[in-house]
């Protein structure tokens, strides 16, 4: 990009170091069933050189198709179409049927890479064409790259078949396959020295601020070709950018400033959604984008455009900066900043001219910025945090800029500009002697909510006299504020002082909280003594409050100290069940997971052995023990009982992808699994070799296409196995094993259907406020292929129910009560990850209430996954046949009330053949 100019040009190839683990991580996707790799990071960083970096390493088994951003945005594009153009193919009528029919003939992957996603809108049109493609072409070798800006992250949760086949989804369902960062300090300094020249700063002379520019290869390679200069005087993006747009035009003997101007107003020509509407329609002179490179470049049709999004957004940067400056102290000025962050707050590229634009008035017109952050106007919820957090990296800006924004703080709460204001350097300096009191008061304010920031703060501050006058104004007979600092005790104890006064009082808190929250340290106990730590370690030890005892057992693997290994043997024969249940869960979250820490197994095993209460222990601990002993190989198979839940989870777990084992431990456990007498046993492992669909992606197919489930709400096992028989035989796509049924069974009723109607998937109804998860693997564990949950209570409830899910590798549905239908509610609990959404009629209202259909409509109006709906349907219901309203219809004693078999089989055939007339073809 530079090269032009620099007298040492630099080799792109040689700037770009290998990401091995985004290699890595596009490797497994290449040979896991997911189609969708999301790959993300901020400007500058090389994701669209990692991708032509990937296309030429597996040019030979995968073709590749790269999709820049002019090709997708226009306002008529149509993917497919795209797609299909790409290959020479002619779109036709349809270009989704076309595009369907071209994948089936693929001999190879291939890979279609879609670059330059960097704002809410670009997702939203990414992932509508995406999903839509995705549900019809449903080819495993037609596969999807899409190349994100950030902040902010993109959420691709709305669309459901799209999500559902992100590769990396099960660690986060709304997040990317890899997130490309900023070069380690390590390795930018080891790639300056080792290639810089005479004319070059040693790395160890840059200025801080410079070496962090240095992190990301784009301002890397601006700094090595701007030179000392540059190199020495830096403090930020805008000025690095400057620097180098001015040397450059200077150099060519333009008139820098003319040209900066033309460009700045036809970067604003070229990005109108990106102007604040306050300075739209602003009079401003004709421009034309003036060919400068290598800012501009040609491009077909005699036009031109910017060799770079950096470059447009800086030239943009100065535009909206003068246009501000221009308005002066006014509230016109105000609400056009305003307006500049909440685009900012949408967009990647918007938030990145928010940056350049801030530093360029703070360099033009400081004095405004000063008005702006004490305009009465200005948003306290977006403006002024985002323009502290880009002050804060560049050293945050003047000390009485930053008391009037702390003292807004206490005026007015508000915990976006209290999380800012934490993250500013000099916030010690600015408030002074009264920087304890108002970290105190946001705390008492917001609560733990905030704790992390605070806990941040300090650690940046390096002073523990700061943290020592913020405890001293703290209450420790107050559990909340207690809480606080044995959390964070290593920032509040004297590593000198073994006989810590902090830590005596939080081991003899009468408040159980307290003494449990000193677990949390330990994890990374850098800054505490080993005196301190086993002080803690051996008060906890010996609570007498089995829930602090289960706190420390949670964290056992990250303790190294010598005493580790005898507090374990304490855990393990600890008198409280959980608290043994939480050592064990500490164990497996030993490095490197998925196996247990190897010497804290062999504990186990001496342990349990000869202690005798280990002969019949709980089945939730006996699980966690046996899946111990199975990841450490120090278990005789041929000892496990059939259908051992331990080893049937992990086979689950390796078929969902959640789990990855050592290949010898992963062939051990299959080949044993097949040979099981248990059936489900042998099942699983069976399907660790099968490739296909995963159950969240085949249950959100369902969208669309009309399925009948029948709900087995009956009280005996003998006819609910004869309901399902007759249901399965006449096409029913789903049985239900309601509540009534597990809750006079158990769980064996979904094993017993299950076995009994192997090809039908089972939905096993199952009733938790707070024990999603726990109800989840019940099911699971008994054959269950999805789960629908009624009645948990919170986000964090249903999000743990969801991990469940997919770590087993069965689908989850959710229950809405009127009391919740709302369409910010439905859209939280997409972001969860559930795969569909269930109507449920209690049939006590009789005709009261609103039809369920209706209730159906109003969800699938704010969300694409499937909707499954009962609501005292019959087989003779012409509503079915008439309504679009419903994904899923679930039939209950209307079918399993039947008197005679044979008028139940003919019921459901003929109800299949109305609401799918296809059939009758």
């Amino acid at each position: 990009m530079l090269d032009s100019w620099t007298p040492d040009p630099i080799d792109p190839e040689a700037l770009h170091a290998v990401d091995e683990s985004a290699v890595d991580r596009f490797s497994r996707f290449l040979s896991s069933l997911e189609r969708v790799f999301v790959l993300t990071g901020a400007a500058g960083i090389g994701k669209t050189r990692l991708c032509e970096q990937l296309g030429r390493q597996w040019t030979g088994e995968t073709d590749f198709q790269f999709h820049g951003r002019a090709t997708w945005t226009s306002p008529r594009a149509d993917l497919a179409t795209e797609i299909l153009r790409y290959a020479s193919i002619p779109a036709g009528s349809d270009s989704l049927l076309t595009l369907e029919r071209a994948a089936r003939t693929l001999l190879r992957p291939c890979l279609v890479v879609l670059d330059g996603v960097m704002s809410e809108e670009h997702t939203v049109w990414v992932g509508r064409q995406l999903d839509a493609i995705l549900r019809q072409a449903d080819s495993n070798l037609l596969r999807f790259v899409v190349v994100a800006r950030t902040p902010p992250e993109p959420d691709f949760s709305a669309f459901p078949i799209l999500a559902a086949t992100i590769f990396g989804g099960q660690d986060a369902p709304t997040g990317a396959s890899h997130r490309l960062a900023p070069w380690p300090i390590a390795q930018t300094r080891e790639w300056w020295d080792h290639t810089r020249t005479e004319n070059d700063l040693l790395f160890s002379r840059l200025p801080v601020s410079v070496q962090a520019l240095a992190r990301t290869p784009l301002y890397l390679q601006m700094l090595r070709s701007a030179g000392s200069a540059a190199q020495s005087g830096t403090r930020h993006t805008f000025q690095l950018i400057d620097h180098c747009v001015r040397t450059i035009l200077s150099r060519s003997g333009q008139p820098v400033d003319a040209v900066i101007d033309c460009l700045a107003h036809s970067a604003g020509d070229l990005s109108p959604e990106l102007i604040p509407t306050p300075l739209q329609g602003r009079p401003r002179p004709a421009s034309s984008l003036v060919q400068a490179p290598p800012f501009v470049e040609p491009v077909a049709g005699g036009a031109a455009r910017f060799t770079h999004d950096i470059f447009r957004e800086y030239f943009l940067a100065i535009q909206i900066a003068d246009q501000i400056a221009d308005l002066g102290r006014s509230s016109a000025a105000v609400a056009a900043f305003n307006n500049l962050a909440d685009r900012a707050a949408q967009s990647a590229q918007a938030r990145n001219v928010f940056e350049l634009a801030v530093r360029a008035l703070d360099l033009r017109a400081p004095h405004l910025i000063e008005t702006i952050t004490s305009a009465p106007s200005v948003s306290t919820d977006v403006a002024l945090p985002m323009l502290l957090e880009t002050t804060a990296a560049d050293g945050g800006l003047a000390d009485h800029v930053v008391r009037a924004c702390a003292t807004r703080a206490l005026q007015s709460p508000n915990q976006l500009l209290t999380q800012a204001l934490l993250a500013v350097p000099n916030l010690v300096t600015a408030l002074g002697d009264r920087h304890a009191k108002w970290v105190v008061e946001q705390l008492r304010s917001h609560g733990s909510s905030i704790w992390d920031d605070i806990a941040h703060h300090l650690e940046a501050a390096l002073d523990i006299q700061v943290s020592a006058r913020i405890a001293d104004l703290l209450k420790l007979d107050h559990a909340r504020e207690a809480s606080f600092i044995a959390r964070h005790v290593d920032l509040f104890a004297s590593p000198g002082d073994d006989g810590d006064t902090i830590i005596s009082q939080l081991v003899g808190h009468l408040d159980w909280r307290v003494r449990a929250a000193l677990a949390t340290p330990l994890r990374s106990c850098v800054s505490l003594s080993a005196t301190q730590v086993d002080l803690i370690v051996e008060r906890m030890t010996h609570d007498g409050d089995y829930k602090v005892r289960a706190a420390l057992a949670r964290v056992i693997c990250y303790l190294e100290t010598a005493s580790a290994h005898q507090t374990l043997e304490a855990l393990l024969t600890d008198p409280n069940w959980h608290v043994r249940e939480c050592a064990l869960y500490g164990i497996l979250d030993g490095r490197p997971s998925p196996l247990a820490h190897s010497s804290f197994a062999k504990i186990l095993i001496d342990v349990t052995a000869a202690d005798k209460s280990w002969i019949t222990p709980p089945a939730s601990v006996a699980k966690l023990r046996t899946r111990i002993l199975l990841l450490s190989g120090a278990i005789d198979l041929d000892s496990l009982e059939p259908g051992d839940p331990a080893l049937l989870g992990l086979l689950k777990e390796v078929r969902s992808g959640w789990t990855t084992l050592p290949g010898d431990i992963e062939q051990a456990l299959v080949s044993f699994g097949k040979n099981s007498t248990h059936w489900l046993t042998a099942q699983a492992s069976a399907a660790t070799e099968q490739r296909q669909h995963s159950a969240h992606e085949q249950y959100r197919r369902r969208r669309g296409h009309r399925s009948l489930q029948v709900a087995l709400d009956v009280h005996t096992l003998d006819q609910a196995v004869a309901i399902a028989t007759i249901a399965a035989g006449s096409g029913v796509d789903f049985l239900e094993v309601g509540d009534p049924l597990i809750k006079r069974m158990g769980v064996a009723a979904i094993e017993t259907i299950k076995h009994q109607a192997p090809q039908t998937p089972v939905v096993a109804e199952m009733m938790s406020a707070d024990w999603g998860r726990d109800q989840v693997e019940l099911a699971a564990e008994a054959g269950a292929d999805v789960v629908l949950l009624i009645g948990p209570a919170s986000i964090a409830s249903v999000s743990a129910a969801v991990a469940a899910a997919r770590r087993l590798g069965i689908a989850l549905t959710l229950d809405v009560s009127p009391g919740r239908l709302t369409p910010a509610w439905l859209r939280d609990m997409e972001r969860t990850g559930i795969d569909g959404f269930v109507v449920t009629t209690n049939i006590d209202l009789g005709v009261g209430g609103d039809h369920p259909l209706a209730t159906a409509a109003l969800i699938r109006g704010h969300s694409q996954l499937p909707v499954a709906v009962s609501g005292g349907f019959t087989t003779a219901d012409a509503v079915l046949a008439d309504s679009d309203d419903w994904d899923i219809a679930i039939l209950g004693r209307s079918a399993s009330d039947a008197v005679l078999p044979t008028d139940m089989a003919y019921q459901l055939q003929n109800l299949i053949r109305r609401i799918r007339p296809q059939e009758r073809l």
